[in-house]
């Protein structure tokens, strides 16, 4: 079943469960992933309580469902499209809430952006008279990990 999934965003410290009979194990992540994190090379890993997940009676915190979810990857578009006289305010008001590093992580698409953060961008935008179809440069499908 995790032949397909990608781990290369995977934490190194990632939390498995293999608790018997869970009613959740078919659709979590943790429980999916603990044979590829399980191996013999391994002295350790780091595995949830099972005595803790039984107390859980089927509505277990730790779980998170194997679903991609859609991320948005950079906003130079929205960056273009933006008036000239109002470039340097976007720009502040965006550091403002993203911080410095992250707003140009974000912006070059160097890192994907929460949905918080493509919510800021919109918003953003929308203040500076421009609606756009498509705000960002791209998307990805990924795993939340945790």
């Amino acid at each position: 079943m995790n032949q397909s999934i990608d781990t290369s965003g995977m934490p190194k410290a990632f939390t498995v469960c293999n608790v018997a009979g869970c009613p959740l194990s078919e659709t979590c992540l943790r429980c999916i992933m603990y044979p590829t994190v399980a191996s013999k090379e391994k002295p350790y890993i780091e595995v949830i309580n099972p005595e803790w997940v039984a107390a859980q009676k089927g509505q277990c915190r730790m779980y998170l469902k194997n679903e991609r979810v859609r991320r948005a990857r950079g906003f130079m578009r929205t960056i273009r499209a933006i008036p000239t006289g109002h470039i340097n305010s976007f720009r502040t008001l965006g550091i403002s809430k993203m911080g410095y590093k992250r707003y140009y992580q974000a912006r070059r698409g160097e890192i994907l952006l929460t949905p918080a953060e493509e919510e800021i961008v919109i918003k953003l935008a929308n203040r500076f008279g421009v609606k756009l179809d498509e705000y960002f440069d791209g998307y990805t499908y990924v795993l939340l990990w945790g």
